[in-house]
Formats: structure tokens, C-alpha cells, sequence
């Protein structure tokens, strides 16, 4: 007897990008975009993190700990930060998350020229919006960009520490590496880097 799907499952396609893949329609963009879901964070991958988070999880996280966090930042813009976030990793639905050790051979200035290329066709029903935050956001010469750099490290960081609490091993060298923690710039953010720090002391692990 033949299998019956039902009508939501025998209708349903994956989305296929066009051909040409600078934008026309901003539904185009905003379909790929979904793809972010799919992205995987790669150092945790190639740590053997299972079910790691994805790029979208990341960014969403970043941009929740600017909208809590900005309003405690004297004179930040909060706006344009929150801007500057949802942007800082879009490229990657592309790129992919390239690793610090492939990124490594590339010539200087490939990855992010790569990255903003990417960004122009994806979202050129936009203009050059999204091109210019991130120049903003690479760039780091703005309050607000270098407010989104600290809060991308302190989520980098926050995620460890949840992951350690979950039992993945292996882990260490990320609190070992000083690139891994933004500098005492904004205050907020260096409060709760202290307090990811002093949770996992010796002797408080277990209580994570």
C-alpha cells in the first residue's frame, strides 16, 4: 500500500538560492539568511562540543547582551551598538565560521574583504547599510564597535562557562588565551567577566 504524506510534507521543498546571488529581493536575502540556523560555531566543533551553537544562537546572544548591558555604558548609543551586533556575523551564512587555525593562512585582510563582499551581494536590497556597519564593527574606532567586540568575547566566554558546566572537557585553553577577554573599557562587561572568572575558581567548579 502506498505511503500517504501529508499535504505539509509532500509540498514541502528546500529553499534553493537563485542563481545570481546578489540579492534583487530582500526575500531572498532574509530566506538565506535563515541558514544561519544551520551554521555551526567551529571552535567548538572542532572541539568535540556536541550539538554546538550556531552562528544565529551566537549572534542572538550578542545582541541580547548589548540591549541589557548598553544602558549601564554612559553616552553609548545603544541603538546603533544593537545595529553593529546583528550585523558583525552575518557574512558567515556564506563564509562560513572560519577558524582562527584556517583564517591563520590567509593573507592579510582576505577574510574580512571576503566578508564584506559577501555581505554587499546579500544584502544589496538594503544598500550599503550593512557594508558600513561592518566596516564600523571591523574597524573597532567607535565606542559602540569596540562595546560589541567586549560583549562578543564576554558571550564567547559565558558559553565556555556553560559548556564546562555541562561537562565538556577540553576547554581550558580558552580561559588561558588573554585575547578571549575584552579590556576594562566598559565597566558592565568587566563585571561579569570577573564573575565568570571567579565561578570557576578552584573550589567553586562544582557549583557551576
Amino acid at each position: 500500500m502506498p505511503t500517504i504524506l501529508p499535504p505539509a510534507a509532500a509540498t514541502w521543498r528546500p529553499h534553493r538560492l537563485p542563481p545570481v546571488l546578489r540579492h534583487a529581493s530582500l526575500l531572498d536575502s532574509l530566506l538565506e539568511l535563515q541558514i544561519l540556523d544551520r551554521v555551526p560555531r567551529s571552535g567548538w566543533a572542532l572541539r568535540g562540543v556536541p550539538e554546538p551553537e550556531s552562528v544565529s544562537e551566537h549572534a542572538f546572544h550578542v545582541v541580547l547582551l548589548v540591549w541589557a548591558l548598553a544602558p549601564e555604558v554612559p553616552g553609548l548609543d545603544a541603538a546603533r551598538a544593537a545595529e553593529l551586533a546583528i550585523v558583525h556575523d552575518l557574512a558567515e551564512v556564506r563564509l562560513g565560521d572560519l577558524p582562527r587555525t584556517a583564517a591563520r593562512y590567509l593573507p592579510d585582510g582576505a577574510k574580512h574583504a571576503a566578508e564584506e563582499a559577501a555581505l554587499a551581494e546579500l544584502l544589496a536590497p538594503l544598500g550599503d547599510r550593512a557594508v558600513a556597519l561592518y566596516r564600523e564593527y571591523r574597524g573597532k574606532e567607535t565606542r559602540e564597535a569596540r562595546f560589541v567586540a567586549a560583549c562578543d568575547k564576554l558571550q564567547l566566554m559565558i558559553k565556555v562557562t556553560l559548556y564546562e558546566s555541562w561537562g565538556a572537557g577540553g576547554l581550558g585553553e580558552f580561559w588561558d588565551n588573554p585575547e578571549n577577554f575584552p579590556d576594562d573599557e566598559f565597566t558592565p562587561v568587566s563585571a561579569l567577566v570577573a564573575a565568570l572568572k571567579e565561578r570557576r575558581a578552584p573550589g567553586r567548579r562544582s557549583s557551576t
